[in-house]
């Protein structure tokens, strides 16, 4: 029963998202209100708030949860390296690299609120790899985590705007190799880093 209702659960909150989404490409973020995004989805106002806290965060969708599950991927795996971790992870929710991408990136663009919950959300995901990081180079290398951390999801930041670039000029979503390679150039971009910090 109990993967029956997070079965449930996990698809109010995927109807919630897809009617907010055409919704804020339709009337705009401003012009959507929380009780038309209900509407749509079939379900009360309280139920919205019940899954997401606002309609930024609507935006993102499960990040907040992709996130966490980073932090407990690295940390359960701290013997098998920072970077191949995340790497392993960015493969795992590749998903969000779809053309939907484009209304995101461009309502974080467009809208204050939604820029700063995305920064506020890479910022997430640089701690934690940075803490990861120090981990295992080391507190004396803290600088070195943070900077490394800081070039890895500065990588996948514009990996990501690059694909939603290609997907809006090519109207159609990148293959899961397309994906990888852009991908695997921010993970190597990361490792180069480290390499040359170590070698200093």
């Amino acid at each position: 029963m109990a993967g029956l209702r997070e079965r449930k659960k996990r698809a109010t909150r995927i109807a919630i998202r897809d009617a907010a989404m055409r919704l804020f490409e339709e009337h705009g973020f401003a012009g959507t209100t929380m009780d038309q995004i209900a509407d749509a989805a079939e379900v009360s106002r309280a139920t919205v708030f019940t899954y997401y806290a606002s309609k930024e965060d609507i935006v993102f969708g499960d990040a907040t949860s992709a996130v966490d599950a980073l932090a407990a991927a690295l940390r359960e795996n701290a013997a098998g390296g920072t970077i191949a971790t995340v790497r392993g992870w960015l493969g795992q929710h590749a998903g969000w690299i779809e053309p939907e991408l484009v209304l995101q990136l461009r309502l974080a663009r467009e809208v204050p609120v939604v820029g700063a919950r995305r920064l506020q959300l890479y910022g997430d995901v640089e701690r934690v790899i940075a803490e990861a990081l120090a981990a295992e180079l080391g507190h004396r290398e803290e600088l070195a985590a943070q900077l490394a951390a800081a070039a890895l999801v500065a990588a996948v930041r514009i990996a990501e705007e690059t694909a939603a670039s290609r997907m809006e000029q090519h109207k159609r979503a990148l293959t899961e190799r397309e994906t990888a390679t852009l991908l695997d150039a921010a993970v190597a971009f990361a490792e180069a880093g480290i390499s040359a910090l170590a070698a200093q």
